[in-house]
């Protein structure tokens, strides 16, 4: 059932115990809008397997704590926010469940009790709408999680729609908050040795692919897939395809430049069809995606690259060719 945003708090009204749960390797839109509705409504934080490292220096900041796997049966409702796709909180049996997202995919929506799902730039405004509505102020540790949340989803505005500028307006007009406080979140996130290799290997690893005016690389590292594909954006390619094996899953992260979406490409689009057809999921946005799914880098990145390379086929760069975020 669809809800609107002043009817949460009826709906979760009465529950004893409530968990907020959020997406694997949560990331600060995630975490922003679960810890900003956990602190306004009451109830417990956690992530699926555990948190980005973007989304770690966000709790650093605001001195929050978030459960690792919990037991979902323990509590009387779980709010799944980011997310309402299945595999992406590890297909936990959920009983008594709702869904806040601005994705516009999911497997979870005919099962939850309630949702509020409809398209926003970031679940972090849509969590600003439900305390708006409801009339309730945000801390201030809330209200910078969920300007973190914002700033990540959007790639720092270059992909922003007005109604987030409004809300970015309206969270710093009734805090006491600096924007400038939010970027130092973001300032102090770590880059670990790991990663700059994974970086690397992925530019080593690279296979391009050159039609008419369109660059698609594609490339496979153990790790840090969704880095590895901005890095390969920002040094020239129109769309960056970087997968990596994990246990029985293949994950796979695109990123295109603003002018390969302008031309028409829908990474999400494409990722969610092929990550379904392999037997798991996929989704994001036109310009930033993923999958996870059975199988192997190599297979389905390559089924991957044919569809970005149809969706493109006879059309012309747009904009000013920034990378997605």
């Amino acid at each position: 059932m669809e809800i609107r945003e002043e009817e949460f708090g009826k709906m979760i009204g009465g529950r004893k115990r409530v968990l907020y749960l959020c997406h694997k390797n949560a990331d600060p839109d995630a975490l922003g809008a679960a810890f900003s509705l956990r602190e306004a409504f009451g109830g417990d934080l956690a992530a699926v397997e555990g948190v980005s490292k973007t989304g770690g220096s966000l709790l650093e900041a605001i001195g929050a704590e978030v459960l690792i796997d919990p037991s979902v049966e323990e509590y009387d409702l779980v709010v799944v926010v980011d997310t309402a796709v299945g595999l992406q909180i590890g297909d936990l049996p959920l009983k008594d469940y709702a869904v806040i997202d601005h994705h516009q995919e999911g497997d979870l929506l005919d099962g939850a009790i309630f949702q509020i799902q409809r398209a926003a730039d970031s679940t972090s405004e849509i969590a600003w709408e439900i305390l708006d509505k409801s009339g309730i102020g945000p801390s201030r540790e809330a209200a910078l999680a969920l300007l973190v949340g914002i700033i990540t989803d959007t790639g720092r505005f270059k992909h922003a729609q007005a109604s987030s500028f409004r809300t970015v307006a309206e969270i710093l007009e009734r805090s006491d908050l600096d924007y400038a406080e939010a970027l130092e979140v973001l300032s102090r996130v770590p880059t670990d040795t790991s990663r700059r290799i994974a970086l690397l290997r992925a530019a080593s690893r690279a296979e391009i692919e050159w039609k008419g005016e369109w660059i698609v690389v594609t490339s496979e590292v153990g790790a840090f897939e969704g880095s590895a594909a901005m890095t390969l954006v920002e040094i020239g390619a129109d769309v960056a395809l970087v997968g990596g094996a994990h246990g029985d899953l293949c994950r796979i992260s695109g990123r295109a430049r603003r002018g390969a979406v302008l031309a028409g490409l829908d990474l999400s689009a494409i990722l969610e069809e092929v990550g379904r057809a392999a037997g798991g999921s996929g989704g994001g946005h036109r310009g930033a995606a993923g999958l996870e799914a059975p199988g192997t880098p190599k297979e389905i990145l390559a089924e991957v690259r044919v569809l970005v390379l149809e969706a493109l086929a006879g059309q012309r760069p747009h904009g000013d060719g920034d990378p997605s975020p």
